[in-house]
């Protein structure tokens, strides 16, 4: 009989290999993986029909500060201590495995997780289950990721990045996808430019919190209970329209080590420059004046008037401007006549400059047609550009997984800005709205992908 609501897949231990356990759904043809790579880190990796729609990631460098430009494959063991753990696969209906931090009990017929967390004195601590009824998609809904446990009201969350209203997430549902919301509502916009699916649930009762990290790039939401339902009982989720359902559990006991340990996972950022931590100058008034250089003289003369300690300045993409639009690497003399005097000035007041530059080209940039001969932009199935609004027109962003596109990039930021004694970028309006269906990415030459993840195969 096929998989169904009604008769859920049976899922069996297909083998552990180091690290790594499979279970296999024969008859739905589906694939889970589940890797212990540190006691306090689980990662569980579901592969429908065996495969996976996007087979690398960019949000995992365990210990490390970044990933290689190419990625890394998403079942990479590299910078994890793989420790050993305890598999208990005697009972037919269910498994565990058991490192000194965490403990997994999956029941096989329809796939059903448990979490606990050992307690410090010898005992374990529930800390998260599967909701009961269809707590993944093994086929029901077509492509889409789903990710459903069950909600504790004396559970908190927090998490997902910049986000609006309170920092507690609880009672709330939240978009993720990159959008330039410039003039958002504090209290209740949604959604905000970054995309960080990653939460921390802190119980009340036990005091005890875990981390929950989605490695995907497809658009996604997170519910928190904005949703109810009465057939399924109190749930909390995670949908994602398309790509792969890819997930880390962290353990604490408290946030303070979730989050250590998620930066850890996903690479911390790099030192700033010393100079980078003092008060830092910026408004869009003074590069968008007729007379700009002479209004950002007037900022270091008040500074000095005043009293006011400056270290660097934020330039605004103003000093870009054809008209009213913007248009990265071009300096429009009329403002700034003397683009390395200005430079020269603000570094003999001891101040940095950071200047805004966009990864987006305008279709009458001066550079938009050698870009698209060379194939840096993201095009679309015939070739084109893929199209999008942007800065009072319609663009085409850069493709910088064509290492061409790099360095390309690299040199027109070390002519264009760092040549005339600019100090630094200040990486703009990077939220890659591609709406296009069929938008193609060089993927570091290993073949041109769709950016949108190709279907799963149903179940």
């Amino acid at each position: 009989m096929r998989p169904s609501i009604a008769n859920p897949p049976l899922f069996r231990l297909a083998g552990r290999e180091g690290a790594r356990v499979t279970l296999v759904a024969d008859e739905a043809g589906f694939t889970v993986e589940v890797s212990v790579l540190e006691p306090d880190i689980i990662h569980v990796l579901h592969r429908p029909g065996g495969r996976l729609p996007a087979q690398r990631t960019w949000a995992v460098a365990p210990g490390a500060e970044d990933v290689p430009d190419a990625g890394r494959d998403r079942g990479a063991l590299e910078g994890f201590s793989c420790p050993d753990f305890d598999l208990d696969a005697g009972d037919a209906a269910k498994l565990v495995i058991t490192t000194s931090r965490l403990r997994l009990t999956v029941r096989l017929k329809g796939l059903f997780f448990t979490w606990d967390m050992a307690d410090g004195a010898g005992g374990w601590t529930p800390i998260a289950r599967d909701r009961p009824t269809q707590a993944y998609n093994l086929g029901w809904w077509g492509d889409q990721v789903r990710h459903y446990l069950q909600r504790d009201p004396a559970e908190r969350y927090f998490g997902l990045g910049e986000k609006s209203g309170a920092m507690d997430r609880a009672g709330r549902r939240f978009r993720m996808g990159n959008v330039d919301a410039m003039g958002y509502d504090a209290r209740g916009s949604d959604p905000l430019y970054k995309h960080i699916p990653f939460y921390i649930t802190h119980h009340e009762g036990t005091g005890l919190a875990f981390g929950l990290f989605y490695d995907t790039y497809a658009d996604c939401s997170f519910d928190f209970g904005a949703e109810r339902s009465n057939y399924h009982g109190l749930y909390r989720g995670f949908a994602a329209e398309s790509g792969d359902l890819d997930y880390y559990v962290i353990a604490g006991p408290k946030v303070a080590d979730v989050t250590r340990r998620f930066t850890w996972l996903t690479g911390r950022p790099a030192l700033m420059p010393r100079w980078a931590l003092g008060y830092s100058g910026s408004t869009m008034s003074y590069t968008d004046a007729p007379d700009a250089q002479a209004r950002m003289a007037e900022f270091i003369a008040k500074c000095r008037e005043h009293d006011i300690l400056c270290d660097s300045f934020h330039l605004s993409s103003g000093y870009t401007s054809i008209g009213p639009r913007r248009y990265v690497f071009h300096w429009n003399l009329e403002k700034f006549p003397d683009p390395a005097g200005f430079a020269r000035s603000y570094h003999e007041a001891g101040v940095r400059l950071c200047a805004n530059i966009k990864p987006c080209l305008l279709d009458d940039h001066p550079l938009f047609d050698e870009a698209l001969a060379r194939g840096l932009l993201i095009v679309d199935g015939q070739g084109e550009p893929a199209w999008c609004q942007f800065w009072d027109g319609v663009g085409a962003y850069l493709d910088f997984t064509n290492p061409e596109t790099q360095a390309w990039w690299r040199a027109h930021v070390t002519a264009d800005l760092l040549g005339v004694g600019i100090d630094a970028t200040w990486n703009d309006n990077n939220e890659f709205e591609v709406t296009s269906p069929d938008a193609l990415a060089h993927m570091f030459g290993a073949r041109r992908r769709r950016w949108r993840p190709s279907p799963c195969r149903p179940c």
